[in-house]
């Protein structure tokens, strides 16, 4: 052997090895993330040894070009460890690992040697040995069970691999633990001046020194492939009692008491017989407990070790746990390896058979197929009209222009939206005018709309923010008082009800969006929906040009030529290509809601504790679409703001939003109407705190549970 790469060389076996097999002559790549400290900094300048930092998960297949063997010994270590991440375990001791022997026996390695437990027994009260049934305790044990499979899968004639299933390790290392059997009791023994052993002791357990380990993997990187007749084998020192093991540590420290504690006894129980190992491969233990108690012992008393030895880099278990608390910013382990996006569109085959089929038709422009989602958008909403557009931009501004909004007239909108709500109003020659927010909502406050209205007011535009209908009674109350237009910027509401009736049958004009992020997503789009006849009409020539006749009118069999312009118009029309997506989406709608729905409830009980994260709230009356899941940090309660917060969800792995930082504040608002940034404290105040999370059908419960864990990571970490 010439060439090898070590994964979890800066552990407490790896730190033994790394050094061996540089002094036998081998160039070595070092690949680590050095959790617990820089273990090899005294050798990092021997000419044939190369230090990776990196995490085993994402290794580089290069570092494995040429190499002529691989040692798999990075993971997620011992059973207190392996489970206080369960999906960490797996990724790191079976993902990692198969992946590392692939890429190794691809690279043209001949050998491949995987540290593997013998915990993957479990219990047994007789003697164990490599034919034993496989019954693990524990996630760690079980991982192993798992990365043993893959491995063996990998193997060919030409690249062996051999699992060996250590007994719990023991000695000293350059990266010491004290969180080992035989190290704890010694150091119990040394500043407790006792040992203590839960249960009565009896469970058995299979120890191994930790440079006996060292040389098993040395003995089989050696082996001629005709002496490897096996793929797995047990290496173990001694089988011990843990009562056993006390009297042991009591011996060295002149008799001190040992307490049997009762309790439930520990279910791992096991011997395990090394004999295969030693026969084929000729391995004999060099150290044996008892010493190692000692040399333990002497490590200890060395000047100011104990005070050291407090710190967490000691305990596999407390480093990592340290590790899954601290933000990936500041150097933790992040939530999500693999980003997720803060949207994404569930789309199907059917989407796709469609666009295909008008594809292929010839008509891509608004024609049939758009005409067919109008009438089942028409149908579905319970209204008389509907005009699909080409975004619900469009769909705003014709509507407002289709009600007569123009030129010296003021429209009462949200400041918490975006920008589209009022630019359209801009467009007309009207001017918007905000009103504030309800902060438990962010939906427009009636008080406010009504102390918001002059005789220059014509409509109210309210936005129904996240999904959530606002309070309809009261605005309608107030523009029926006020003789004013009503229309709903539904633009995250399609099929959110309000008591009992569907958003667009309240208001003479609703606009709904089909951006690609929406809960029906064409990609682009929008809806003016509406059941008079005659704002109809008007709606869809201006979205047209303003001229009597679309082409499907004018160019279909049925069709005439011939048009007029009544006035100038937009373009606003949805063409067949993105209405093909939308034929399929709305019959999902209610089932993409539901699945949203259940999202938030997740997300709403897992924040309920975080008093840094506050949750909108939403009445009983309202069926919320749920397109949108916003919280409201407390960013007295937090060390961080909002962006900074922001920026460690990132971090994570987990992609957010901004819904939204208020109108008012934007320098066009802000300049062009001279508007105090105080005006409005509510939406000034959200605009610094609010953070929208990832919420769409397409995430998993496990995405799901991401989220919030990153959430409540940093809510954690970041507390005052």
């Amino acid at each position: 052997m010439n060439k090898i790469l070590v994964t979890g060389a800066g552990g407490y076996l790896g730190s033994l090895l790394v050094p061996e097999l540089l002094e036998l002559g081998h160039t070595v790549t070092a690949a680590d993330a050095f959790y617990f400290g820089d273990v090899l900094a005294d050798h990092a300048g021997h000419p044939r040894l190369r230090i990776h930092r990196g995490d085993v998960r994402h290794l580089d297949s290069d570092l494995l070009d040429g190499v002529d063997a691989a040692i798999a010994l990075a993971a997620i270590s011992n059973d207190p460890t392996g489970k206080l991440n369960p999906r960490w375990t797996s990724a790191v001791n079976e993902t990692a690992t198969a992946r590392l022997a692939g890429l190794a026996r691809d690279a043209g390695a001949r050998r491949f040697l995987h540290a593997s437990t013998s915990g993957v027994y479990g219990a047994s009260h007789h003697l164990l040995n490599e034919t034993s049934a496989i019954a693990p305790l524990s996630e760690y044990a079980h991982s192993k069970v798992v990365a043993e499979q893959a491995v063996l899968r990998a193997q060919t004639p030409q690249f062996r691999t051999i699992s060996l299933r250590l007994g719990t390790l023991f000695g000293v290392s350059p990266r010491m633990r004290l969180d080992l059997a035989v190290h704890t009791m010694t150091y119990h023994a040394l500043t407790k001046g006792q040992i203590r052993v839960d249960g009565d002791g009896a469970q058995w357990r299979p120890f191994l020194h930790v440079r006996d380990a060292v040389r098993a993997l040395l003995i089989c990187l050696e082996l001629p492939d005709e002496d490897i007749r096996h793929t797995a084998y047990n290496v173990v020192g001694e089988n011990l009692r843990v009562r056993d093991l006390a009297e042991l540590v009591s011996k060295e420290f002149d008799g001190i008491p040992i307490e049997l504690r009762g309790g439930t006894p520990d279910a791992r129980s096991y011997r395990v017989d090394g004999k295969l190992f030693a026969n084929e491969a000729g391995f004999t233990p060099n150290h044996t407990v008892a010493e190692a108690i000692a040399e333990v012992r002497h490590y200890l008393q060395a000047p100011g070790r104990l005070a050291a030895v407090e710190h967490p880099r000691f305990s596999t278990v407390a480093t990592l746990a340290r590790l899954l608390i601290t933000p990936a910013l500041s150097g933790g382990d992040p939530v999500r390896r693999r980003a997720l996006p803060f949207a994404l569109p569930l789309l199907g085959e059917a989407e796709e058979a469609e666009v295909l089929d008008t594809l292929r038709s010839g008509w891509l422009t608004t024609g049939p197929k758009s005409k067919r989602f109008e009438s089942m958008c028409a149908d579905y909403l319970g209204i008389a009209h509907a005009v699909a557009t080409n975004s619900c931009t469009g769909a705003l501004h014709i509507g407002l222009a289709a009600a007569g909004i123009g030129p010296g007239d003021e429209v009462i909108t949200s400041p918490i939206t975006w920008p589209a709500t009022a630019n359209v109003i801009v467009h007309l020659g009207a001017r918007p005018v905000f009103a504030d927010i309800e902060p438990d909502t962010l939906n427009i406050d009636a008080n406010a709309v009504r102390a918001a209205i002059t005789p220059k007011t014509k409509a109210i535009l309210p936005v129904h923010m996240a999904g959530q209908p606002c309070a309809m009674d009261a605005l309608r109350a107030i523009a029926d008082e006020h003789g004013l237009v009503v229309l709903e910027d539904a633009a995250h509401a399609i099929g959110a009800e309000y008591k009992g009736r569907m958003i667009g049958q309240l208001s003479p004009i609703t606009a709904f969006s089909f951006y690609a992020t929406k809960n029906l997503a064409c990609g682009e789009g929008g809806l003016l929906v509406t059941d008079d006849e005659q704002i109809a009409d008007r709606a869809r020539s201006l979205s047209m040009h303003g001229v009597s006749r679309d082409a499907w009118n004018r160019h279909s069999v049925t069709g005439s030529p011939h048009w007029q312009l009544h006035e100038p118009g937009y373009k606003y029309n949805m063409p067949d290509i993105a209405a093909s997506i939308g034929l399929h989406q709305l019959p999902r709608l209610n089932g993409f809601i539901e699945t949203r729905a259940r999202y938030a409830a997740s997300y709403d009980e897992y924040f309920a504790d975080l008093d840094a994260v506050t949750t909108l709230v939403c009445p009983p009356e309202v069926r919320h679409a749920h397109h949108l899941y916003v919280i409201l940090l407390d960013l007295d309660r937090l060390t961080v703001t909002r962006d900074e917060f922001i920026a460690a969800l990132k971090a994570e792995g987990i992609g957010t939003g901004i819904h939204f930082i208020s109108l008012h504040l934007q320098p066009y608002y802000r300049h062009t109407y001279g508007i105090d940034p105080a005006a409005f404290p509510v939406a000034r105040d959200v605009s610094d705190r609010i953070v929208s999370l990832p919420l769409y059908p397409k995430m998993t419960d496990t995405d799901v549970h991401d989220v919030a864990a990153a959430v409540t990571k940093l809510a954690t970490a970041y507390h005052r």
